[in-house]
């Protein structure tokens, strides 16, 4: 994969430079989801990230979140983010002029996740990165491989499915070999005008034109909350200003698959785990600067 420089920084810059990210996930029994994306988004180079999660789930959260990150507690139900928590969430978009949404990541699988993912997509122009439960919520909505709330979207939509995710918002029954994976992303996301980040060995990103073959990473990194930290660096990525943003979201991968690497040999691949690749972030995008 060719790397594209994306972090050089004017030394006139300041943090709204480098855009202000939301994150949007959680719940009372999976709290740690949402951390990893949000503390893996601020190392990824974000000016300003603001997590939003169920009230319930603030002692645990409010332990293991970076100092940096601001806090939105969320009106809920059944300890889970409620649909009540829509009108507050837009507002807060609007209000604080929101780049880039990270959404999914342990919140759990519910009607009104969908509902709020689809109030944003429609309303703002900006990115929206789905993941997890995000993705599952959507999982009846499909027709023929196709996605109407995502071709129709004002957004710039990525979504990060694993296989079976895949299978879930596809239709698509998964098969592993790499020329199959290669056309069934490219093929998603050309349908419904999306960047498609299939997880897997070799994870393949494809906006329906071009395909990026991940080669970094490694079977230690199938570990739970991987997945939450590559969200949380792709929405950083992508509020880099000019540059292509399939080349952002492809670096991304990169980087996460490099910062697993580097992680793996201090913490060998049966001992590594998720927040374990937000501490070799760092390292992995000073190894290719």
């Amino acid at each position: 994969m060719k790397i594209h420089n994306i972090f050089d920084r004017s030394p006139l810059s300041y943090k709204n430079d480098f855009g202000h990210i939301l994150v949007i996930g959680s719940s009372y029994n999976m709290p740690g989801a949402g951390v990893l994306c949000a503390n893996s988004a601020i190392r990824s180079g974000a000016g300003l990230v603001t997590f939003a999660f169920p009230e319930s789930a603030y002692p645990v959260i409010a332990k293991n979140i970076k100092p940096e990150i601001m806090l939105l507690p969320l009106k809920e139900k059944n300890k889970k983010i409620t649909n009540k928590a829509q009108k507050e969430i837009l507002e807060f978009i609007e209000k604080k002029n929101i780049k880039s949404v990270a959404i999914g990541c342990g919140v759990g699988q519910d009607i009104n996740i969908k509902q709020i993912i689809k109030s944003i997509i429609n309303k703002f122009d900006i990115y929206v990165v789905i993941d997890a439960d995000g993705i599952n919520s959507f999982q009846k909505e499909q027709k023929n491989g196709v996605i109407k709330d995502f071709v129709n979207a004002k957004a710039k939509i990525i979504i990060t499915p694993h296989p079976k995710e895949f299978e879930r918002i596809s239709g698509i029954t998964y098969n592993s070999t790499d020329f199959f994976r290669e056309q069934i992303t490219k093929t998603f996301a050309k349908n419904n005008d999306i960047i498609c980040v299939l997880k897997g060995h070799r994870t393949v990103v494809s906006d329906g034109n071009n395909i990026y073959n991940n080669n970094t990473g490694n079977a230690g990194m199938a570990t739970a909350g991987s997945g939450d930290v590559l969200t949380g660096i792709i929405s950083a990525f992508v509020c880099n200003k000019d540059k292509s943003l399939i080349l952002k979201v492809a670096t991304a991968v990169y980087i996460h698959g490099l910062a697993g690497d580097k992680a793996s040999k201090e913490k060998t691949q049966t001992s590594l785990i998720a927040s374990d690749i937000i501490d070799n972030i760092a390292s992995a995008i000073r190894s290719i600067k």
